[in-house]
C-alpha cells in the first residue's frame, strides 16, 4: 500500500509569527520531525512551517537518530529575523548605538522621547528575546550572554530610562 502525499492549500501567516518561528529555529530549541512521525515542529505550527519553506527562510537539514531533522536558517530568514528597515551586514551595530531613536521593523524611525512607556518597554523586551540574533549581525565574534550584552547597549538604557522615568 502506498502512501500518497497530499497538498493542502494553507495560507501564510503573520509577519510577527514568521520572526518567532525564525528565532526559535535560529537559537536551536526547535528540531523537525521525521516524515511519518507527526507533522512540524514541537511549537511550530504546520502552516507556519509552510510559510518560512514557501519563502524560502528554512531549510532542512540531515537526519538526526530518534530527534527528527535539523532545520537551519537561511540567510534571507536571517535578514528577515534580523531587519529594522532596509536591511545591510551590521545594521543593528549602528541602531544599538542610538539613545534618542527606536527603528520600526517597518523603517520608521520614532523618538524615543513620544514613544509611550508600554511601546518603550515591548521594544527592550522584543531586544533581549532576540539578543542572539542580533549580536551575531552586530558583533559576530563577541561570545558570552548575550543578553547582558545587550542589556549595556545605549539604545536599551535609553528604552529602560523612558519606561522608569514613566514609573511613578
Amino acid at each position: 500500500m502506498s502512501t500518497v502525499n497530499t497538498m493542502i492549500r494553507l495560507t501564510p501567516v503573520k509577519p510577527a509569527t514568521v520572526r518567532r518561528a525564525l528565532t526559535r529555529i535560529d537559537t536551536k530549541t526547535v528540531r523537525t520531525h521525521p516524515d511519518g512521525v507527526r507533522p512540524g515542529a514541537p511549537g511550530i505550527s504546520v502552516r507556519t512551517l509552510a510559510t518560512l519553506q514557501r519563502g524560502r527562510l528554512i531549510r532542512l537539514g540531515a537526519e538526526v537518530p530518534l530527534r527528527g531533522r535539523n532545520m537551519g536558517i537561511t540567510r534571507a530568514g536571517r535578514q528577515a529575523l534580523i531587519a529594522r528597515g532596509a536591511h545591510r551586514k551590521g545594521a543593528w551595530a549602528r541602531l544599538l548605538r542610538e539613545e534618542l531613536t527606536w527603528t520600526t521593523a517597518g523603517g520608521e524611525v520614532l523618538e524615543i522621547a513620544d514613544m509611550h512607556p508600554y511601546h518603550c518597554a515591548n521594544a527592550a523586551a522584543w531586544l533581549q528575546r532576540n539578543a542572539s540574533a542580533i549580536r551575531a549581525d552586530a558583533e559576530p565574534r563577541r561570545r558570552g550572554d548575550a543578553v547582558a550584552w545587550i542589556d549595556e547597549t545605549p539604545l536599551m538604557r535609553a528604552l529602560v530610562a523612558a519606561v522608569e522615568g514613566a514609573l511613578p
